[in-house]
Order: structure tokens, then C-alpha cells, then sequence
């Protein structure tokens, strides 16, 4: 694919340009903001590359510049929001590292899915711990960890270190780090560093992922500075953390378990910033998914016990999105045996309009198909080979690629599938991204029905026709015509993201989803009685803005306005809304301290080695102190050249003899400021 460069026709600002760049599923995307005049001054699309997110990030800066849009001397930051730690954790990714316990014991290790990731990880438990209030346990015995890391460094590439209540005094992980970095010179994760909560196995689990991510990151981060380099772009890199804010490359490498959900982060920063939403639900339809998210207070709301991916429950402050695996590149598939007569996505597929662009032979199938007097299975559906050399799992597996192998143009799905068992391994291949395919999409839909009209649209007509004529359960055609199943198509399309979005806003108020779907259910199933009129009527609405991004949410702005009770707004530079995010980015960053009492009249603050005081403001004011003390030194490594931080005290009480008495107190402090 061309990429294209779109750029204003002058150049204002005084210097201060921003290049924003995202890696998006199927695109990346970037963009120059002036930050003096707040205007996009140009974006640019390229084709994503997953085995190497470096190389089109590095495509995406060398067509900004060769575009003449800004001069390098002009550019004072370059940000990125990136989908390789989300793809690692996912797909079960990551480098090997090794995990150090200390005062952990054997069922503890055992939680939150810890023992699953031991398992391919190795772990050395060790005895040392604090108590709730911050007191040594036991003495830290390091004496069996030299002979392990003998036993297990060679293949290990990081190390992380849990303490038991290490947040509440940090001293063992800390000496146990130290250790480990004069014996092997690795990166080492420090939990206490990464989450102020007490849960042990989860801040384990958080703290092995972050080191099983740290060379994944040092090697993007090296890539884009090289990139950079090579470009002449001398300013700050930064990434953005998965709640949207902005980190330095050097935070990023230490912690790069914080870029989880940088995406959808992005997305969301960037589609509140384009249509100054403070409250409101914002929407990116994405080529492959939708994801939503809530607005509030002007940012992406978080998840309050911290971000789940892959499977693994983690302590990372990230935004609260609720993805549909639905996009403009989902695969329509026709479903005999379901009510529904077709099923959209969760696999993406090249929408047909797009396939015939590179490779003509898909029309020709679509045409020769077309003048069959029936319908067969996989019509419509071409296939070719992404990867030569892949190892095969079975001998399905084995018979297609035979079938791909050495046709550059590829084949139709029914050369190359003649059994169940091959079209099960040819889903595994396709998802695996061995085998590329071509088939019917919305994005194929919205052309027959003209209202996308960014490519020729003979191939999607060919392609809607073939489909209609497919049978349902009753032996019936999908559709009489072409239009009428793109239209069925679009909208399920617009049901699936409006009923989503619902979705997350009842998360987001505490409404149970079982119930949601109760009524959603019967507002479907409600049907007014012939011989008089209904007097009940059951809807769900949303009361505040909906903000929609990504290339094809214009198609659904209406529908989705009807559906959901309330106004579809699509902001200018909708289709970069995610590099826009990155470039608009800020810096934010907070710390937690604990204020315990360990008996009546003894107040001790958890912050480095604990302190002890008899007076409780005189306690908070320390926590300050310290609190603003430790972000300072945060915020200047993570890049901001300005700040301000704010303190927030939640004090816990329990009424005991019909007297309150202190349990303890949460100082939640938080460092805003700009990266340039």
C-alpha cells in the first residue's frame, strides 16, 4: 500500500511540533501537532509490521519528514503509543526471567496465576519479609542465590523481586537487587516500585511480566532512537503509559508493563482531546475491534484494581476499555446452524476492495464463482501464503500449505479446504498470520451501499452477491440482493458496537452486565399485541456525549446516534485519533503512601524506611513532603520541564465502643505536568 501524507497549507507555530506515531493493529499512524497553535500540521498512514514494530515506526518518521510538512530542527518531541507489550502479554510473549521471593510462602507463590508463569520461569524462594507495619520479619538470607543464579542465568535475560510487605518497607528488595546486578549485570524489576498495594502474588505477577518485557522494549526504544538518529531528529522520545499519560524512553525501559493498553489509552486521550469531551464515551472502530472507553474528568477512566491482559490480573494504572472483537476488516461468515443468519468477526480478513488493489486473480475468482448456477462453501474466500517457512503442527496444516506453497498469486478457499479438519487448521493458520485471506467485511458493506467510496467497488458487489445467496438454517438466501445483505451486515455492525458501548457505560455506573443484557434482551423481544397498542416500552440510552473515532466511523455516526439515544459526534482527524493522543499527550504520575497505626497514639509512615510520629498531622505533612520529594525526581526522569503536584488524604476509621478510632490513612498524590 502507497502511504499517503496529507499536510496544511502553511506552517505555523514557533517551533514547539510534536510527532505523534501509533501502532495500530492493521496501520501506524502519525501526526505533527504544533502545540502553539494546537493544529494538526500533518499525518501520515503505513501498513503496520507485527514481526518488527521498529521498522514501521521508522517508515511512518521518514515519510513526515521526506514530506517537507516540518524541518527535524523544528521537531521538540517525538511520542509513541505502542501494541508490543499488550501482543506480548496476549500471546503469551515475553523473554525469560527469573523471579526472587522473599518471606513468600510455597501456597502464596501459588495465587493469581502466579504458578502458571513459574512455570516456564524460574523461581527462588528465600527468607527475609516486613510485617503490615514495616517491621523486619525475619533476617534476608541470600545465601542459596549465587548458586542459583549459576544454575539459571545463562538463559534468562531479566530478574524481578517481591518482598513480602515490601511496600510498606522496601529494604530486602532492594539489598536482593543489588546482589543480583553484581552477579549478572541484568535489568532487575523492583515490585515495590511498580504498585504501592499490598496483594504479594499480584504484585509478583506484575513484576515478572515487567521483566519478562524489558528487552522487548530496550530493543523498540533502540530501534525508533536509531531511526531517529539517522533522521537527524535530536528531542526527547517518549511512550505512552496504558492510563495516557507520557513517559520517558529511559522510564519505559525500566517499566514497560506500563505501556499495556497504550492503545486503546491513546485512542481514548486522543478522541476526548479532538472533541474537548470532559464526560462522555468515546469509541474507536478499529479495522480489527472496537474498543470503548469512559471519559471523566477530562480522562480515560481506569481500571480500579488494575489492568487484566491475557489472561494475567496485573497492578498497572491503565484505562478501563471494553473491546468487541468487530471492525471494518472483520470476516462476514454465513451461520446455518445460529439464529443469526451471519456471524461478523472476530477474525479480520483484507476486505475484498482492498485484495483485488494487489491481487487482480481475486475478481477473476469472484466473477467465475458468480456464474455457478449454487452456492458452495467458502465462495468468495481467497487464500494465500504469508510465511515459506513455517513448521507445520499437523498434517492438515501440512496439505495446506502444500496446497499455498510456490503460488505467489494464491487460491480459492475451495482448492485448497476439502475437510473439516483442514478447515479447522486453516483457521489456526490464518490466525496465526501464515495465511493471509481475502474475504467479505463492513468495509466491503459500506462500498456497496456507496457511502465508502475510497476504492472501486465491482469486487464488493461480486462479493455481497456471492454471500446473499449462501443458506440460512430454513434453506433460505441470506438476502434477494446484494444491497440488502450489505445492508443486514452494517447493521449488525452498528448494534454490536452500540450494545458494547452500553456495556461499558453500565460497568462504569455499577450496573451488573447480567442485567443490562436482561433488558436488552427483552426490549428485543418486546412486541406490541395485535389487537391493542403496547403500553411498555423498554429502553437503555446514554445520557452524555459519544465521541466516535478510527477510518470508518463516520459510516456509523447516525446509526449509532439512533441506537444509543443520544449525539454521535466524529471530530475532525478522526482517523489518526490515536497518534493525535500520543502527540497531545501529558506526563502524570502518583504515588500512594500509608499512614498506619500500629498502637493508639503511634502514627508510622510507610514511605522508604518507615517513620514514626505522635501526632497525626504532623504525620500527613511528612507524607507530603516526601510524596512531592519522590515524584519530583520522578516526573524529571520521565521527561517533564514543568509540574505541579496535588495530595489527596482518605483517612480510615472503625467505630469500636461507639468511638472512632484510626486504622490508618491513604495519601494519594498525583504530578501533572507537560513533556516539553
Amino acid at each position: 500500500m502507497v502511504s499517503a501524507v496529507t499536510t496544511s497549507s502553511s506552517m505555523p507555530g514557533n517551533g514547539k511540533f510534536t510527532i505523534g506515531i501509533d501502532t495500530g493493529g492493521t496501520y501506524t499512524d502519525a501526526v505533527v501537532y504544533c502545540r502553539a497553535t494546537e493544529k494538526v500540521v500533518a499525518k501520515v498512514k503505513v501498513p503496520t509490521t507485527h514481526g518488527d514494530l521498529g521498522a514501521c515506526v521508522t517508515k511512518a518518521l521518514s515519510e513526515i519528514c521526506s514530506s517537507g510538512a516540518v524541518l527535524t530542527d523544528d521537531v521538540c518531541l517525538v511520542s509513541v503509543s505502542t501494541t508490543l507489550a499488550t501482543n506480548a502479554l496476549v500471546e503469551g510473549g515475553g523473554r525469560p526471567a527469573g523471579l526472587i521471593t522473599i518471606g513468600l510462602e510455597d501456597p502464596v507463590t501459588k495465587r493469581r496465576g502466579l504458578d502458571h508463569l513459574v512455570r516456564a520461569n524460574p523461581i527462588l524462594r528465600v527468607s527475609g519479609g516486613h510485617s503490615p507495619h514495616g517491621l523486619e520479619i525475619d533476617p534476608l538470607d541470600l545465601s542459596t542465590l549465587n548458586e542459583w543464579i549459576l544454575l539459571h542465568d545463562s538463559r534468562l535475560e531479566a530478574y524481578a523481586v517481591v518482598g513480602s510487605f515490601s511496600v510498606r518497607n522496601p529494604e530486602h528488595e532492594i539489598i536482593a537487587a543489588e546482589a543480583i546486578v553484581e552477579a549478572t549485570g541484568k535489568s532487575v524489576t523492583l515490585s515495590h516500585e511498580l504498585s504501592g498495594q499490598l496483594d504479594a502474588p499480584k504484585r509478583a505477577v506484575t513484576a515478572l511480566l515487567n521483566a519478562r518485557l524489558v528487552p522487548l522494549l530496550q530493543r523498540l526504544v533502540t530501534g525508533v532512537e536509531d531511526s531517529m538518529a539517522r533522521l537527524a531528529i535530536a528531542c526527547p522520545l517518549m511512550f505512552m503509559k496504558g492510563d495516557g499519560s507520557l513517559v520517558s524512553s529511559d522510564f519505559v525501559k525500566a517499566r514497560p508493563i506500563e505501556t499495556i493498553l497504550s492503545g486503546p489509552a491513546a485512542s481514548a486521550t486522543g478522541a476526548a482531546a479532538l472533541n474537548s469531551v470532559t464526560e462522555g464515551v468515546v469509541v474507536d472502530i478499529g479495522g480489527t475491534t472496537t474498543d470503548v472507553a469512559v471519559i471523566s474528568g477530562g480522562l480515560p477512566a481506569s481500571a480500579p484494581s488494575g489492568a487484566k491482559i491475557g489472561g494475567h490480573e496485573t497492578m498497572v494504572n491503565a484505562v478501563r476499555v471494553h473491546t468487541e472483537g468487530i471492525g471494518g476488516d472483520s470476516h462476514v461468515q454465513p451461520s446455518p446452524l445460529d439464529v443469526e443468519p451471519i456471524t461478523i468477526g472476530p477474525r479480520r480478513v483484507t476486505p475484498l476492495v482492498t485484495a483485488c488493489l494487489e491481487r487482480p486473480e481475486v475478481q477473476v475468482m469472484l466473477e467465475d464463482q458468480l456464474r455457478r448456477s449454487a452456492a458452495r462453501e467458502g465462495d468468495g474466500i481467497y487464500l494465500w501464503l504469508r510465511e515459506e517457512n513455517w513448521t507445520t503442527q499437523s498434517r492438515a496444516e501440512a496439505t495446506i500449505i502444500a496446497a499455498l506453497q510456490g503460488r505467489n498469486a494464491g487460491r480459492a478457499y475451495e482448492e485448497v479446504v476439502r475437510s473439516g479438519l483442514e478447515r479447522n487448521a486453516l483457521n489456526r493458520l490464518i490466525g496465526l498470520g501464515i495465511v493471509g485471506a481475502a474475504a467479505f467485511t463492513p468495509t466491503d458493506a459500506a462500498h456497496v451501499l456507496g457511502v465508502d467510496e475510497r476504492y472501486g467497488a465491482e469486487p464488493a458487489h461480486l462479493g455481497s452477491v456471492l454471500l446473499a445467496r449462501q443458506l440460512d438454517r430454513f434453506g433460505q438466501p441470506l438476502a434477494r440482493t446484494g444491497s440488502l445483505l450489505a445492508e443486514l451486515v452494517l447493521n449488525l455492525v452498528s448494534v454490536g458496537i452500540a450494545q458494547t458501548i452500553l456495556t461499558a457505560a453500565a460497568d462504569h455506573d455499577g450496573l451488573p452486565v447480567t442485567h443490562l443484557k436482561a433488558a436488552l434482551e427483552a426490549q428485543t423481544h418486546l412486541v406490541a399485541p395485535l389487537d391493542r397498542q403496547r403500553i411498555l416500552d423498554i429502553s437503555a440510552a446514554i445520557t452524555e456525549t459519544v465521541t466516535a473515532v478510527g477510518a470508518s466511523a463516520v459510516l456509523y455516526q447516525n446509526q449509532l446516534g439512533l441506537n444509543l439515544g443520544t449525539k454521535c459526534t466524529v471530530p475532525e482527524h478522526s482517523e489518526v485519533a490515536n497518534a493525535y493522543g500520543a502527540a497531545t499527550g501529558m506526563i502524570r504520575l502518583a504515588k500512594e503512601t500509608i499512614v498506619s497505626a500500629p498502637r493508639r497514639g503511634l502514627f508510622r509512615v510507610h514511605a522508604g524506611e518507615p517513620s514514626n510520629y505522635y501526632d497525626l498531622p504532623a504525620a500527613q505533612e511528612f507524607a507530603e513532603r516526601d510524596a512531592a520529594a519522590v515524584l519530583a525526581e520522578k516526573m524529571v526522569d520521565a521527561g517533564a520541564s514543568e509540574f505541579s503536584v496535588s495530595h489527596h488524604w482518605q483517612i480510615n476509621e472503625a467505630l469500636v465502643e461507639e468511638r472512632q478510632l484510626f486504622v490508618e490513612a491513604i495519601l494519594k498524590s498525583v504530578a501533572v505536568g507537560s513533556p516539553i
